[in-house]
């Protein structure tokens, strides 16, 4: 047999023609391709191209056409005649035997995190199959792909939650740089799952509760920290007051509110803390809630009589309508749309387009499924930022 190692074009060659053959593995036609003389500048690389192309096809690899005529010395078109056989003589195994090899690595890491780190899996290893990169990683990088499923696996577990990305990356591969070099591969996947594909990084990491360093919550209202020397903080301060998650241990509702508002925006939360005036809980969130921002709101509806009204006051959009449903999954008790209506968005919003992947809320029990269902299908969509409107206090919030 031709020795394939010192046959440098021939090689190239037939490995495209295996990788089109391996892309598109249900063609109606064997992949084909005609020789590019021009790359073979000399007789003796010309013969040896040759060669290669003869021992292929005596292997049953491919059938070589020639020319017709005066061309007759020349191969016209060389086309695949068994992949497998084609990967044998190029020393290889083919896509779909490497691509299966590497699932049975990476199926126990992905089996250990929810259902749905097995059925990316599923997806790349169908794409591998065809000789392709899957979310930038080919089936040769086994040990890289293993390192992203471990990482996709414990934040599946929620073992991201409260950490920074280092402390995080550490603790689920001992590795604390693993999460920086999968990152925007991290927050593509991620984005998807969520159902926000194409969504920052910083809305990702929010959602899966990763925090780089814990923010303080922003608040006004009847709560406190106490320490061993005293008041820390008092959550009645003016304009508002800020704890730090590290406190929470240490925090205590003085007074029951006359309701719980939490506020995506901070200059709508803003001019709520400045221009209302009543004995409620307001709650920054910064758009999707932090950790620290779902714990203090979880001690203090466990606190609070169930009756005290809970709302929560965000964007009539998608982003909004998504914050909303992430608060319902993540608390013990889930709010109320606070000025986030139907009726406020056609008064005061812009033209928009609808959002069909808001569809799984619309079909849901959320109390913003209503909105969610208009959004998602309407032909008269209007999108409405919070701050349009001027603050009410929550008893007033739906007209």
């Amino acid at each position: 047999m031709t020795d394939v190692r010192t046959t440098d074009v021939g090689i190239e060659f037939l490995e495209r023609l295996l990788e089109r053959s391996e892309r598109n593995p249900d063609r109606s036609r064997p992949a084909s391709a005609a020789p590019e003389y021009d790359r073979l500048s000399t007789a003796q690389q010309v013969s040896r191209f040759h060669d290669l192309m003869i021992a292929a096809e005596r292997f049953g690899a491919v059938d070589v056409q020639w020319g017709k005529r005066d061309r007759g010395h020349l191969i016209e078109r060389v086309r695949v005649r068994d992949p497998e056989l084609l990967a044998r003589q190029l020393g290889r195994p083919t896509a779909p035997a490497t691509a299966q090899r590497v699932r049975q690595v990476l199926l126990p890491v992905a089996e250990a995190g929810e259902p749905w780190v097995a059925s990316l899996l599923d997806e790349m290893t169908a794409r591998w199959e065809r000789g392709e990169a899957a979310y930038r990683l080919t089936a040769g990088q086994a040990d890289a792909a293993k390192e992203f499923f471990t990482l996709l696996a414990s934040i599946s577990r929620q073992e991201a939650r409260g950490l920074d990305a280092r402390s995080f990356s550490h603790q689920a591969t001992n590795d604390t740089k693993a999460f920086d070099r999968h990152a925007s591969r991290l927050a593509a996947v991620l984005g998807v799952q969520i159902g926000q594909p194409g969504a920052a990084a910083d809305v990702i990491w929010t959602h899966i509760g990763l925090e780089r360093f814990s923010h303080p919550v922003h608040l006004r209202g009847p709560v406190a920290v106490e320490g061993a020397g005293g008041r820390l903080v008092d959550g009645r301060a003016k304009p508002f007051a800020s704890i730090h998650p590290e406190m929470l241990l240490q925090l205590s509702v003085l007074e029951r509110p006359t309701a719980i508002l939490t506020i995506e925006n901070y200059a709508s939360f803003n001019r709520q803390v400045r221009e209302i005036e009543d004995d409620s809980l307001v709650v920054y969130t910064g758009g999707f809630p932090a950790a620290g921002v779902i714990e203090l709101l979880a001690k203090v509806l466990a606190t609070v009589p169930a009756d005290v009204p809970f709302l929560h006051w965000g964007d009539v959009d998608g982003g909004g309508v998504r914050i909303f449903r992430y608060l319902e999954e993540n608390l013990p008790r889930g709010p109320q749309p606070h000025l986030m209506t139907k009726a406020l968005a056609e008064k005061s919003g812009q033209p928009a387009d609808a959002d069909p992947s808001l569809a799984s809320i619309a079909r849901s029990r959320s109390a913003i499924r209503e909105l969610a269902e208009w959004l998602a299908y309407a032909s008269d969509v209007r999108h409405l930022e919070q701050e349009a409107l001027d603050p009410a206090p929550p008893a007033r919030g739906v007209p």
